[in-house]
């Protein structure tokens, strides 16, 4: 990751919060995103805080973790690269959180370098986490991204537990994924979902597939096979919580799935700006 933190040099200071700036992460000045952590105790390749409150500048969106545990079980990362490794984290659960970059942020560039941890397998464990907006909370009860293989590719597993939205009812209570990154420093790359789990009331979600990133969506491209077991018990469950679109919305995809048993089952794909499930294109492109 070709970011920068500052050393943590005395255990005094590790005492002290450190705010993460612009010398946190190069390429996002503090008018874009900043980061704090509270009550850090470092080891040569550990690291644990008691507090963690970061923010996209002037959106309003905030994340506060009450318990972070970095690691490098291979002994290969030290503390100030997990630190990075953690900030990194962060910025992108506020950005998945908004929904995109922040308006303050499009101008800046943050990347990857696989060298920073290569040869490591840095992981990162949350506590008691919640992302907060005005009249829109989500909170996790726990949540850990591991990076299990970083050469020749990187390969993360990610899980969440006690997964609540105040404002999305389809949520799943718990989420497991296992991705792998190609190209990690090259121009273009593609994300392989081996496997990806998730239950939502009755209902369990597995999926599998692959994604290829670009500039917009009509530049991007997609394979995706998604199943969801007892789809019709779960429009029951949400139809008093969700809006008529999301319960009219899901009502349609049944209908375009495939069964098999008790799962609902559709081949999604992306090219061109083109969606298509289960092979039918959709009327309508993507931008």
């Amino acid at each position: 990751m070709s970011i920068r933190l500052p050393l943590l040099a005395a255990t005094a200071a590790l005492l002290m919060p450190v705010m993460a700036s612009a010398s946190t992460l190069s390429g996002l000045p503090e008018s874009c995103f900043t980061y704090e952590l509270s009550g850090t105790k470092a080891a040569t390749h550990g690291l644990t805080a008691k507090t963690l409150h970061a923010t996209l500048t002037g959106t309003d969106i905030t994340l506060d973790i009450r318990g972070v545990n970095l690691s490098d079980p291979s002994g290969h990362v030290e503390s100030a690269t997990l630190e990075r490794f953690n900030a990194v984290a962060a910025y992108a659960a506020l950005s998945a959180f908004r929904g995109g970059i922040s308006a303050a942020c499009k101008d800046q560039s943050l990347t990857i370098n696989s060298s920073d941890i290569r040869s490591g397998t840095p992981q990162a464990a949350w506590t008691d986490v919640t992302l907060a907006r005005p009249g829109h909370n989500m909170t996790i009860r726990k949540a850990s991204i591991q990076a299990v293989q970083t050469t020749p590719d990187l390969r993360l597993k990610v899980e969440g537990t006690g997964i609540h939205d105040t404002k999305q009812p389809l949520m799943p209570t718990q989420l497991s994924a296992d991705l792998t990154i190609q190209g990690l420093d090259t121009a273009r790359q593609q994300i392989t979902i081996n496997a990806l789990h998730a239950v939502s009331g009755s209902s369990a979600i597995d999926g599998k597939g692959s994604i290829e990133p670009g500039a917009t969506a009509s530049t991007s491209a997609a394979d995706l096979h998604v199943s969801v077991t007892n789809v019709d018990t779960l429009i029951g469950e949400i139809r008093d919580t969700a809006s008529k679109k999301v319960v009219a919305a899901l009502t349609i995809a049944r209908l375009m799935g495939r069964q098999s048993g008790d799962a609902t089952l559709w081949d999604i794909g992306l090219s061109g700006g083109v969606v298509t499930v289960n092979r039918i294109p959709l009327p309508f492109s993507v931008p």
